[in-house]
């Protein structure tokens, strides 16, 4: 197949896959109730109970929030059983920050370590903003190899977490660009799950064209991910 036939197919394929994505958006209070009952559905067919299912609704995510009691075989097992559910981009165990467990005692060590993570991490992110084609959740090249060099930064950190933030530019419909946002930032999280980052380190978030970088929303650039990298416990009161 001669070179711009395999671009037209490429492109055509990538359209299809958003648009797939695409249909239940605007409805996002449906379909975070369509996956809680899912969710619920799931566990109770393997006789799981005790377990609070939570699906954030604004701004929207498509990850599940699990907490419970159950050992840690079976906190596996419902999380891995949860995030295989269509629709479900992730699910995740509520875990206490390490500062709760016992806050009189602070590790000058650990919160040593925590620190030149939470260093080297910000000066890979500020290395190279990823950004995005319109209508898409696309990660170029270059911005898998910076998720790449974060990974390796974070390889073995504990005691900080991170939040992605998704943004779109402006125009188009306002629920679109806001659930667009954070298709974006649970991509990039799995890439980093992918790659070896603790899924409890991370966190998402969307939040539209309501954080634009200048004074053009509708500048492309404005399709993005940001990274907000803190300490567990920091800015807690």
């Amino acid at each position: 197949m001669p070179a711009q036939g395999k671009l037209l197919v490429g492109l055509l394929l990538v359209g299809f896959i958003s648009w797939l994505w695409l249909q239940p958006f605007g409805n996002s209070a449906a379909v975070a109730d369509d996956i809680e009952a899912r969710a619920a559905e799931a566990l109770a067919s393997e006789n799981v109970t005790g377990v609070d299912i939570t699906v954030p609704r604004d701004p929207v995510r498509r990850t599940v929030n699990l907490a419970g009691e159950l050992s840690n075989d079976d906190r596996a097992a419902a999380r891995e059983m949860i995030a295989s559910l269509n629709g479900v981009s992730d699910a995740s165990w509520a875990v206490p920050d390490a500062a709760d467990a016992n806050p009189d005692v602070v590790d000058a060590e650990v919160e040593s370590a925590a620190t030149a993570c939470r260093d080297e991490a910000n000066a890979v992110i500020e290395s190279h903003q990823i950004t995005f084609r319109s209508g898409s959740p696309y990660i170029n090249p270059a911005s898998q190899q910076m998720l790449d060099r974060l990974a390796e930064a974070l390889e073995g950190c504990r005691g900080i977490r991170i939040e992605i933030s998704g943004h779109s530019n402006g125009g188009g419909r306002p629920n679109v660009n806001m659930e667009m946002s954070a298709f974006r930032a649970t991509t990039v999280r799995d890439a980093l799950v992918e790659r070896g980052v603790p899924s409890e380190m991370l966190t998402t978030i969307g939040k539209g064209a309501s954080e634009p970088l200048g004074d053009n929303p509708g500048d492309p650039t404005n399709r993005r991910v940001d990274f907000t990298v803190s300490l567990i416990g920091e800015g807690d009161s």
